[in-house]
């Protein structure tokens, strides 16, 4: 990955606003879901992972996971992963092995195959760690997502209920089924699900009166255009750079969009 270091310093810095969200107690802002978009906790994890260096996210997130690890779409999250090209699959797993990611759940363990076994120094660091954590409450009021999963359960049906929530969405099942990484036959029965409970109108729009946010601020698109990213700064002609770069889609990526106009 041929990102300079002061690029991923940038991409950091806005991740962890997200992190913010997410109740890592970070000295930035958080992001205002309503005005920039939300935040897909899987997303959030996958593209954290790849551009992390050697600062305290090393140790806050083993501590998130731990903490918050029932409200963790692991089949979602496996999906993401083995999505990915072997070259970015290795460099997160390569990560991960080197981190103190040991002291996580063995369902998340499995993922990546991590072997470690963590010390008892690495276990106390991860325990001061996870107390400096904020709230479930925090997290429940700062994200959407993770709202909806208190509220519907820890699986796609929450996160279906979440797309639904932004405005004027315009995807059918299969794109949303793409979005979330899961099966379309999936995202079509708990759609016949929600419009026979009257939650859906027939074109999919939410029939309560719920207050809209503007899109994704970091999905699986943020994750893909990452790529892309990462990709276009290995090439040495600017031309194919600047050509990958219009080439780009933000509808669900606010994270990328802020990162490239950085990059300009």
């Amino acid at each position: 990955m041929n990102l300079s270091e002061a690029m991923k310093d940038k991409a950091n810095l806005i991740l962890r606003r997200a992190w913010v969200n997410m109740g890592i107690p970070f000295d930035v802002p958080m992001v205002d879901e309503k005005k920039m978009g939300i935040i897909d906790v899987e997303a959030l994890l996958s593209t954290t992972f790849l551009l992390m260096g050697q600062d305290r996210i090393v140790t806050d997130l083993p501590a998130w996971i731990l903490r918050f690890k029932e409200l963790i779409n692991h089949q979602k999250l496996k999906t993401i992963l083995k999505a990915s090209s072997e070259k970015y699959r290795k460099a997160v797993v390569e990560k991960l092995n080197q981190g103190p990611f040991g002291v996580t759940p063995d369902s998340f363990k499995k993922i990546f195959g991590l072997q470690q076994i963590p010390t008892r120094e690495v276990i106390e660091i991860i325990e001061i760690r996870t107390s400096k954590l904020n709230s479930l409450e925090h997290v429940a009021a700062s994200s959407i997502m993770l709202n909806n999963r208190l509220l519907y359960g820890t699986g796609f049906r929450a996160d279906l209920i979440t797309l639904t929530q932004i405005k004027n969405l315009g995807m059918n099942g299969k794109q949303m089924a793409e979005l979330l990484c899961t099966a379309k036959s999936t995202i079509s029965r708990i759609l016949n699900d929600l419009r026979a409970c009257q939650f859906l109108d027939q074109d999919n729009e939410t029939v309560r009166n719920i207050n809209p946010y503007p899109g994704m601020f970091i999905s699986l698109h943020s994750l893909r255009n990452l790529y892309e990213i990462l990709d276009a700064e290995e090439f040495r002609s600017e031309q194919l750079k600047k050509a990958t770069y219009e080439n780009l889609n933000f509808k669900h990526d606010r994270f990328g969009m802020l990162l490239l106009r950085r990059l300009g």
